[in-house]
C-alpha cells in the first residue's frame, strides 16, 4: 500500500524495500526490490544512498519502534499521501504520516506524527489524531473527535461528534461509538461496549537503536 501510494504520488524516487524478513530478500514488491535489513540503517543509507524513510506497518507499536530508530540515525520520516485522497489545506500534519488511497480529511484537523488514515477512511471537522494512532480502512471520525496515542479505530467503525478515544485503547470493527472510550479499553458492538483491556505499551528506543 506504501509502495503504491508513493509511485501513483511521484513525490520522490524508491530505491528499495527493507525487511527483517531474510527469505523477503531479493524479491519485488511493484516492481520496487527488497532488502533484508536486520535494523542497520545507517550501512543501507550508504548502499542505497537515501535520506527519507517511509514506514509500512500497520502495527502501532512496532511502526512507532522504527519511527524513532529512523529519527534517532537522523534520517527523516515522510509524510505518504496517496494522490485519490481528498486533504483539506486546513489541515495539521506532522511528520511520518500516512494517508491512503480514497480518504478524506476535512477543515480544522490535526494529525500529529506517525499516525496511519487508512483505505477510504472519513476524518471529518476538527478532530485531532495523537501520534502513532490508527485509522482503519472505511472507519468514520465524526467531528471533533480526539483519538489518543496508539489507539486503534477498526474497519467500518464510527465515532460520534465530540467524544475521546483515549489511549492505547482499540474500536473494533463495525462498532459504533456512543460514549467516551477508556484508556485501555477494547470496545466492540453497536452501540459500543467494553469488552476487555489492551495491556500493549509503548517501549523508549533511545540512540542505541542506531547501529
Amino acid at each position: 500500500m506504501i509502495v503504491d501510494a508513493l509511485l501513483a504520488s511521484e513525490s520522490c524516487t524508491l530505491v528499495g524495500i527493507l525487511d527483517d524478513d531474510k527469505t523477503k530478500a531479493g524479491t519485488s514488491v511493484l516492481g520496487v526490490p527488497v532488502s533484508y535489513s536486520p535494523g542497520s540503517l545507517q550501512t543501507f543509507r550508504q548502499t542505497l544512498d537515501f535520506d527519507r524513510v517511509a514506514i509500512g506497518i500497520g502495527d502501532n507499536y512496532i511502526r512507532s519502534e522504527k519511527f524513532q530508530q529512523v529519527r534517532a540515525c537522523g534520517l527523516e520520516p515522510m509524510n505518504v499521501m496517496h494522490p485519490s485522497a481528498h486533504i483539506s489545506r486546513f489541515v495539521e500534519l506532522g511528520i511520518g504520516v500516512t494517508i491512503l488511497a480514497g480518504s478524506v480529511v476535512n477543515p480544522g484537523t490535526i494529525i500529529e506524527d506517525n499516525v496511519c488514515v487508512n483505505t477510504a477512511a472519513s476524518i471529518d471537522h476538527d478532530n485531532y489524531l495523537e501520534t502513532s494512532c490508527h485509522i482503519f480502512p472505511n472507519a468514520t471520525l465524526t467531528g471533533s473527535v480526539r483519538v489518543g496515542r496508539f489507539a486503534y479505530v477498526g474497519s467500518g467503525a464510527v465515532v460520534a461528534p465530540n467524544l475521546v478515544v483515549n489511549q492505547y485503547s482499540q474500536v473494533g470493527a463495525g462498532a459504533v461509538v456512543l460514549k467516551d472510550v477508556p484508556e485501555g479499553a477494547l470496545v466492540a458492538g453497536a452501540p459500543a461496549i467494553e469488552i476487555g483491556k489492551q495491556p500493549r505499551r509503548p517501549e523508549q528506543f533511545g540512540a542505541e537503536a542506531c547501529r
